[in-house]
């Protein structure tokens, strides 16, 4: 009987301790390494410019970024590395960064946190691209 209690109690806390574990905010789980799963464009082909469609779909296809713990982060875009600095809004659920660490930099939009993905669309001139980022 009492091994049974014992038993039940420590059962109990494993199931309490990974209920906690996973309860991390979604700021905590952003922190990691992101790369481009997948890019798809929606355009009009009669209007728009497809080489620069074209483009712009095959350097967004080479985006990787880093997001520290500190809201620090490094953005590589077709070989090319910068330093940055993240942000996430918990109301509407989007990543943003700045490219200095001041008030003044204007915030790109990164995405928008949708379950264990960010999802990001660009519009561009006759049409949207939108770029999918999973963590390695």
């Amino acid at each position: 009987m009492k091994s049974i209690r014992i038993t039940s109690v420590i059962s109990i806390v494993i199931i309490a301790g990974l209920i906690l574990a996973s309860c991390g905010s979604t700021e905590e789980k952003l922190v990691g390494t992101w790369f481009t799963e997948s890019v798809t464009a929606t355009v009009d082909s009669s209007k728009a410019n497809l080489t620069s469609i074209d483009n712009a779909i095959a350097s967004t296809k080479t985006t990787k970024f880093i997001l520290n713990e500190d809201h620090s982060m490094a953005l590589t875009i077709d070989g090319y590395t910068t330093d940055a600095f993240w942000t996430y809004d918990d109301d509407n659920g989007t990543v943003s960064f700045r490219l200095e660490d001041n008030d003044i930099g204007e915030e790109i939009n990164l995405g928008k946190v949708d379950g264990s993905k960010i999802l990001y669309n660009s519009s561009v001139k006759h049409g949207i691209i939108t770029a999918i980022y999973v963590k390695e």
